[in-house]
């Protein structure tokens, strides 16, 4: 009989032990996308097949019935992750699909194709052209690491190497050279940290005299720095920031009155061609991939082949444009015979505009490049100088309203329009003459480089993607924020944003929204030339259908040619922060607490969501953060907190509604996680892909059915906060409108004034004091006519052509506003920008010399080697004597958990020495005196606090997780249970973390006189819950529940060796708790301020990308764990039908192409009424709560 002792499933209420329940169900991998092996490639290893044995004879009691044979978890096998297979192969390469056709014509241009060998994950490159440079070829496992690496971490060797000066330059020695590098980075605040490092790497530095600062003045030594970067000389690649003014027009709102030109000062700002030279020629620049290449995967178990997608330089817009480089792209007139190798520099911009303080108008609006030549995961690390600072673009000026007021003539009634088209005439007089005329000969020519290896290259600037939020793509792509077509990518009309996954949103899509610009010019002709409004019929005929402005795209009139126009909205990516997170999932969340208010208007269930939020236990370093106040209110949340708050819903939810809404919320809860898992994931597959492309279908229609069945059903209003924040906003427009209509009739109210002895002033007052507010709370609707909504039937499609999202993120350009606020910090608040660019100069210098500065004493000791799978201290601080550990007593009682410790210990302890298979702690061959053979060094074993486990990710990189007994107590361990219905992992709590002295002696010792030292965990086991279906399938999270403790194997050791990694389970707040499992009040297993344990529990596979792939099952790097995928697009288990108490015609729509088509539904376009719509199509949430867009890691 198949024994599954730690997976015991068990009835919730009796806690029987049952060993054929269903738990967990698993199909085979899906097809889609996935191509047959390829015949030029040599097939993956084919292991020796062998008969399947009988199943053994059942073995019986004393009292006749079935014995079970417990076995211990399966031994996990640690695969390190491998660099890919160098890009060196023979001279004429065979590719995978070259031995079996033949091409029917004759090229002209010879294509020299280079196609890699496979690597041990089943990996590899395709080259359409042979590289001359591999950035990869000395990759260790240290690199592919994850851990938050700062530029100080970086590979010094490398990653420097092309910068002339060496320290102290540009100081007179050592100790100022220390002091000022010190000075000019960390933070701004006195910590103990910062007190450290100046004690570290200034002051107990060797070279460190302190006579060297006689006569030292800061100030004096700052401004030699910024002298020596001024020379171009002596730092051929660093341009300091540089100060203009761009000039905009102001209509005159008068017939053939030409417009005032206005000087806007304060861009400071570096060339954009300086910048991509330092970038070739800099830290990171031996990083830079020059080819671009298609990666491949070939299933070590399928032997189906597919296309992978992630990086930059693997994307088909890299490989389409470094092709169209090689075959047309022009050398100058004054180097015709250039034979240097073409390649392509993929720019990547990023802005944002940031608030610089929490109180203030001090503000910035950074404008960020990035290579996409350069691997994402160095891009992501916020201190290794990847995110380089282009330009500041500035504000209109005060004077503005001024100016402005007293050149058009009718500013009055206009004033808001004229702004608005101003500022937009700002950003793309910014972008005009940020894309210069040096940049532009670069684009057209290239532009000669001695890149890192020594050897000189045309280097092609190429656009690929810009990075922002929704409004700031409104003043990119040219389009009013208010308009009928708000999508900056395609023209959907704002009718139509909530049809995500139907036949109509698919085709929309696929009408791509162009630059106009024979309309631009006519309307900027009737502006300008005739006097027209901005906002006047003539111009809104002609752009409001379209929801153009009458702005000239930078874009589009510098990198456009006769051949080719520029379309700016293909550049525009989506954006998963502000979107999703900060968008459509925050959408849904404020208004799942509207209907917890509408269910119970007291606010109870609030309060309980809140609690259980508050019990939700953390993760990781910063994965999954401490809900510390009531998250109903939503008060200055992050980003990130919004992940956390998805990734942990499904428990914190549950049975807070009645059915069948609970259920079609759970289900939607479950495909919204699992769709932002994918989204987010850092590496994809053509099934993974295919998979997301089918769930943005199902989400649409879920949301869809969730509003319409459930939501309608509530009368839902604004909460609380809502009210609250309407009102203040309410309040000067009132105010306004009230002054207005008071000063309309101030000559009839004097008269009336004076005849009854009522000043005017007076009158003013009271009519101020009697204005009505409405404090009602408005009722609100679950909004899907958004922007944001619509969006992410965009993420397939834009996958596909960038590589994932984690690339182009706007989290980058977040993450890197935090320079910008530190540096803040440090000015005088007088010119802050001028100081801030002087500031980013200072530090960019003395990082490029860095590595000649650094000593011997760089501090690896802390962190152990990534290639070890576990690492625990051999601290001997906490000895514990065995016999007196055992016997501890609690009011007058053994602690139950420790019953049978010393001889679960020696099976344990013995198997392993033995080097048996773990079958089992009962061995039926270990006698007494076998266990007695088994001698702890002076019965003493030694306790510590924390086990690091390190493992292979999914995308291939090596991740880890520190177990703490007190804390993050959960692991995960493989399953040996095979079958459909078998779970593919087992679970524990870790009671403790120990290791000890071990000498094994008598006839089956093979060393009596060697002492082993041994490392082992004290585990508490947790079952699956009989019955409890999980899975994709079923949408609901694996459920757990601790065995109870009469059975004998409820606690056992675990061999540290067998853990995958951390797991996060959360209690199931719904089943409540129990003082049944264990029979004791105070007991190890438990935290001393609790009697009771939750009765069940839920595993979160959300909380990060790795741990969701695991369960998916399609992850590159999991070869130690081979499960399988459901089928992506099977239909729902006959069991649960879709909606079968919802009878509604829901509409499926299958995928094409990237974009989303299929039957229309039924539903109407007017089954919304216009005021349900936000004005920009927009959620208009976004700025509640300040700068929300402050993210943090939280997770692969």
């Amino acid at each position: 009989m198949q024994s599954q002792k730690k997976a015991l499933k068990f009835k919730p209420k009796n806690r029987q032990v049952v060993t054929n329940a269903p738990d967990y169900e698993m199909g085979e991998p899906s097809n889609i996308g996935m191509r047959s092996p390829s015949p030029g490639l040599p097939p993956p290893p084919i292991s020796p097949s062998t008969p399947p044995l009988p199943p053994p004879s059942p073995k019986f009691t004393q009292s006749g019935r079935p014995q079970r044979d417990y076995v211990l978890p399966a031994r996990f096998r640690d695969i390190l992750p491998a660099p890919l297979a160098p890009a060196v192969l023979q001279d004429n390469p065979v590719g995978p699909e070259d031995e079996i056709r033949v091409l029917p014509r004759v090229y002209l241009i010879v294509r020299d194709r280079l196609v890699t060998a496979l690597n041990m994950f089943g990996i590899w490159r395709d080259y359409p052209h042979r590289p001359s440079y591999d950035p990869d070829a000395s990759i260790s496992v240290a690199d592919l690491t994850n851990k938050n690496l700062t530029f100080e971490d970086a590979p010094q060797s490398s990653l420097f190497g092309v910068f002339s000066h060496s320290p102290p330059w540009p100081f007179s020695n050592m100790s100022i050279y220390r002091f000022m590098s010190f000075l000019n980075s960390g933070s701004t605040i006195k910590s103990l940290g910062e007190g450290n490092r100046l004690v570290e790497e200034v002051l107990q530095a060797p070279d460190f005299d302190v006579r060297h600062f006689d006569g030292f003045n800061a100030h004096r030594e700052n401004q030699r720095l910024d002298d020596a970067l001024k020379d171009s000389a002596s730092s051929p690649f660093l341009r300091e920031f540089t100060s203009q003014s761009v000039e905009i027009n102001i209509p005159s709102g008068k017939k053939h009155v030409p417009p005032t030109k206005l000087a806007v000062p304060g861009l400071l700002y570096r060339k954009i061609t300086s910048v991509i030279e330092a970038a070739f020629q800099g830290p990171l620049a031996h990083h830079l991939h020059l080819s671009p290449y298609k990666l491949f995967h070939r299933s070590p178990t399928t032997g189906k082949e597919e296309r992978v997608m992630g990086e930059m330089y693997t994307s088909d817009v890299f490989l389409a444009e470094h092709d169209l480089v090689q075959r047309r792209s022009p050398v100058p007139l004054d180097d015709p015979d250039c034979k240097r190798e073409k390649v392509v520099a993929a720019v990547m911009f990023s802005s944002d505009g940031t608030h610089l303080t929490n109180f203030g108008m001090a503000k910035a609006w950074p404008i960020y490049l990035m290579l996409g030549n350069l691997s994402k995961y160095l891009r992501s690390m916020p201190n290794m100088g990847a995110m380089h600072h282009l330009a500041y673009i500035p504000s209109l000026p005060d004077s503005f309203r001024d100016i402005a007021s007293k050149v058009h003539d009718k500013w009055a009634t206009q004033q808001k329009a004229i702004t608005t088209h101003c500022r937009r005439e700002l950003m793309h007089a910014v972008w005009d003459f940020l894309l210069n005329d040096e940049f532009m000969h670069a684009y057209i020519y290239g532009m000669v480089i001695k890149c890192a290896d020594g050897i000189e290259r045309r280097v092609y600037p190429r656009l690929f993607t810009y990075s922002a939020d929704y409004p700031e793509k409104v003043l990119l792509a040219t389009i009013r924020d208010k308009g009928l077509c708000p999508c900056p990518r395609c023209l959907v009309p704002k009718s139509l944003l909530d049809r995500l996954g139907l036949a109509r949103d698919g085709i929309m899509r696929s009408k791509l929204r162009e630059f106009m610009k024979d309309k631009v010019m006519v309307a900027r002709n009737l502006i300008y030339e005739l006097g027209h409004s901005i906002t006047g019929v003539r111009v809104e005929e002609l752009l409001r259908d379209i929801s153009a402005v009458p702005t000239i795209n930078a874009f589009f009139n510098k990198l456009s040619t006769e051949e080719e126009p520029f379309n700016p909205s293909k550049m525009l990516v989506v954006d998963l922060l502000h979107e999703f997170e900060l968008g459509v999932w925050r959408t849904i969340f404020k208004h799942l607490i509207r209907l917890l208010y509408a269910e119970s208007p007291h606010g109870e269930l609030v309060a309980e969501l809140d609690i259980r939020y508050r019990q939700t236990p953390t993760f990781g370093r910063d994965t999954i953060r401490r809900f510390a106040d009531n998250a109903s209110e939503m008060k200055k949340l992050a980003a990130r907190d919004f992940e956390d708050l998805l990734q942990c819903s499904i428990p914190a939810f549950e049975d807070l509604l009645p059915e069948p809404h609970n259920r079609r919320l759970m289900k939607l809860l479950y495909r919204t996680a699992e769709w932002h898992a994918l989204a987010k994931a850092r590496m994809h597959t053509e099934t993974s892909l295919a998979l997301l492309e089918t769930l943005t279908v199902e989400f649409g229609q879920l949301v869809r059915q969730f509003r319409d069945l459930t939501c309608s059903v509530y009368n839902t209003v604004e909460l609380p906060r809502e009210t609250a924040a309407r009102m203040r906003r309410a309040m000067p427009s009132q105010s306004d409108t009230a002054d207005r209509a008071a000063a309309a009739s101030h000559r009839s109210d004097t008269a009336a004034a004076t005849s009854t002895g009522t000043s005017t002033l007076d009158q003013t007052s009271n009519l101020k004091k009697s204005r009505p507010q409405d404090s009602s709370h408005r009722t609100k609707t679950l909004n899907l006519h958004l922007f944001k909504f619509h969006a992410l039937g965009d993420y397939v499609a834009c996958i596909r052509m960038f590589g994932t999202t984690d690339s182009y993120s706007t989290q980058l350009g977040e993450l890197a506003h935090r320079l910008i606020k530190m540096l803040y910090g440090r000015t005088n608040k007088k010119n802050a920008m001028d100081q801030i660019g002087k500031q980013v100069n200072r530090r960019e210098a003395l990082q490029r010399n860095l590595s000649a500065a650094s000593t011997a004493e760089q501090e690896e000791i802390a962190n152990a080697p990534a290639e070890v799978h576990h690492v625990i201290s051999d601290s001997r601080r906490k000895p514990l004597n065995l016999y007196t550990f055992v016997n501890e007593r609690h009011d007058g009682q053994l602690d139950p958990a420790k019953k049978g410790f010393i001889p679960k210990l020696q099976d344990h302890l013995l198997g392993r020495l033995l080097s048996r298979e773990f079958n089992g702690d009962e061995f039926d061959d270990f006698t007494d005196e076998d266990r007695n053979n088994i001698h702890v060094a002076g019965n003493t074993i030694y306790s510590v606090q924390l086990i690091r486990i390190n493992y292979t990710t999914y995308d291939i990189r090596r991740g880890s997780d520190t177990i703490n007994p007190r804390t993050h107590c959960h692991v995960m361990v493989r399953s040996p249970e095979t079958g459909s219905n078998a779970h593919p992992f087992w679970y524990a709590q870790v009671l403790g973390v120990f290791h000890a002295r071990v000498v094994h002696t008598g006839p089956r010792s093979i060393d009596i006189n060697k002492q082993h030292h041994m490392q082992f965990l004290w585990v508490r086991w947790l079952g699956v819950e009989p019955g409890h279906r999980s899975g994709r399938r079923h949408a609901r999270l694996p459920k757990l529940g601790f065995v109870p403790d009469s059975d004998p194997y409820a606690f056992s050791f675990l061999d540290p060796s067998c853990i995958i990694r951390g797991a996060h389970i959360i209690p199931a707040f719904a089943a409540g708790k129990s003082v049944n499992l264990l029979a004791a009040r105070h007991t190890m297993a438990r935290p001393s301020t609790s009697p009771e344990d939750w009765i069940n529990f839920y595993v979160d596979i959300f909380v990060d990308r790795d741990m969701f792939f695991r369960y998916l099952g399609c992850g590159i790097g999991h070869l130690d764990i081979v499960k399988a995928l459901d089928d992506a697009l099977e239909a729902e288990d006959p069991d649960e039908p879709y909606g079968s108490d919802d009878n509604m015609d829901l509409d499926s729509a299958p995928f094409g192409s990237g974009f989303i088509f299929g039957s229309d539904g039924e539903e109407s376009d007017d089954d919304k009424d216009d005021d349900d719509l936000d004005d920009d199509g927009v959620d208009d949430e976004d700025d509640d709560d300040g700068d929300d867009d402050d993210v943090g890691y939280g997770g692969l």
